[in-house]
């Protein structure tokens, strides 16, 4: 008998592996920012969850938007470039 409690659709484990992803380049953006060690960035993006009340998913790829230079207009966007604009400026950043 198979046991589904465990299985994860294939659509769902790749949406996941998406926003593991993208948690893991906003981690890497703080780690290049601020000199971070991976642990302090990853702390940063939660603690940034909690003030925005956003999904760190979320604040993740504001953060990536931010430094790639895209706007992405909505209350998360504009809480992260609260956030990080002012470190980011001189680089690829929107006001």
């Amino acid at each position: 008998m198979f046991d589904n409690r465990f299985h994860t659709s294939l659509p769902m484990r790749r949406a996941g592996d998406l926003s593991r992803r993208d948690i893991d380049v906003a981690t890497g953006i703080l780690i290049g920012l601020r000199g971070y060690s991976e642990r302090d960035a990853f702390d940063e993006l939660v603690s940034a969850t909690h003030r925005t009340g956003a999904g760190i998913t979320a604040v993740a790829r504001a953060l990536i938007a931010i430094a790639g230079g895209r706007r992405d207009p909505g209350p998360v966007y504009d809480a992260a470039l609260d956030l990080w604009g002012h470190a980011l400026t001189g680089r690829a950043v929107y006001h």
